[in-house]
């Protein structure tokens, strides 16, 4: 069995996170060319506005065989259609949860395991790709399971997308005050996971443009 680090193929999606004025920006790409040490990756008219700077620092997702990897990177130059990035270190798996959070208010519906569903409510809800932390009116414990479902805007239509999911409340905060939930996700098909961090992404995206005063793009 080989040793030798995994690296996204050339045209397969990587996801680039970079910071611009100390906050992160995330862009979703096909990446151009690969070697072991650099990557291409193209750059959209709407980002010559933003400020990437060379010698910055970038942290490329990509998928292989089902895991997520992280290579970190630099940005080396800043090109007038792409990016020239150089290798920091060789691609590490499973980093996605060090750093994909975002708060926003969603659609929820959190249910007993096995019991009849409950309505949706309007929450906010703080997201990452391993649990999520919730405010919510609902009796648990640490140890019970929940099937949860997320109600989002995904497309460019306004139809609504779900994420649903299995999770164990590891958690019970400020039980005094108003109760919040810590959950873990146990079960979350790939697809459902490839959503969730997506919805992520823009999330950070969107609040990072709402700040600057910038449209994000499409």
């Amino acid at each position: 069995m080989s040793d030798k680090p995994v690296r996204p193929t050339e045209g397969s999606q990587i996801t680039v996170l970079v910071i611009v004025g100390g906050r992160p920006v995330t862009h979703v790409a096909r990446a151009g060319r690969v070697t072991p040490s650099t990557l291409i990756v193209p750059r959209k008219a709407d980002e010559r506005r933003w400020g990437v700077e060379p010698q910055g620092e970038a942290d490329v997702l990509f998928s292989h065989q089902g895991r997520l990897f992280r290579w970190p990177m630099r940005v080396e130059e800043v090109l007038p259609t792409s990016y020239y990035l150089v290798s920091l270190q060789d691609p590490r798996d499973g980093e996605r949860r060090e750093f994909v959070r975002a708060t926003s208010e969603l659609e929820v519906r959190l249910t007993p395991h096995r019991q009849p569903r409950a309505a949706f409510q309007r929450m906010t809800a703080e997201l990452s790709a391993s649990g999520m932390r919730v405010a919510t009116e609902l009796e648990a414990t640490p140890g019970d399971l929940l099937e949860v479902m997320l109600r989002t805007e995904g497309h460019a239509d306004g139809r609504t997308a779900a994420i649903t999911a299995l999770a164990r409340v590891v958690r019970v905060l400020h039980p005094e005050t108003g109760r919040e939930l810590a959950l873990e996700f146990v079960e979350l098909k790939s697809a459902d996971e490839d959503r969730l961090l997506q919805l992520v992404f823009r999330l950070r995206e969107a609040d990072l443009f709402a700040r600057i005063g910038r449209r994000s793009f499409a």
